[in-house]
């Protein structure tokens, strides 16, 4: 089940579906974390998660991470993959292999618990 080809379609209809708007906007607060059809980037990164999940995707082979990209803070999803480990991100059309891209990884929420990064080998 846990396929690249199925993650794809997942992160593809997601960013497809959601309109990027910040928590500030939204809701008048610097951070609110929810799933719907308009949200930045944790929104997005909750929404494929409970997608996957929904479709029977194993709870341990996902990740909500939080980053520091582009001078700010960021949220995004990790997948484990037939193909390998993959981040879902709202800023990219296709997954992206970890160590590919230019974030300070801080921590995952992986499986119920929080986990410290220090980058991904």
């Amino acid at each position: 089940m846990n396929t690249y080809a199925f993650a794809l379609q997942v992160h593809n209809k997601v960013n497809s579906e959601t309109i990027y708007r910040s928590d500030w906007l939204q809701h008048g607060v610097l951070d609110f974390w929810t799933t719907g059809n308009i949200g930045d980037c944790e929104d997005y990164a909750l929404a494929k998660r409970n997608a996957l999940l929904n479709a029977g995707w194993p709870k341990d082979k996902l990740g909500l991470c939080i980053c520091e990209a582009f001078g700010s803070g960021h949220c995004c999803l990790w997948v484990d993959t037939d193909k390998g480990s993959f981040i879902l991100d709202n800023n990219y059309a296709f997954p992206v292999k970890p160590s590919e891209l230019p974030y300070k990884w801080e921590s995952m929420l992986c499986d119920g618990v929080w986990r410290q990064l220090h980058g991904f080998a």
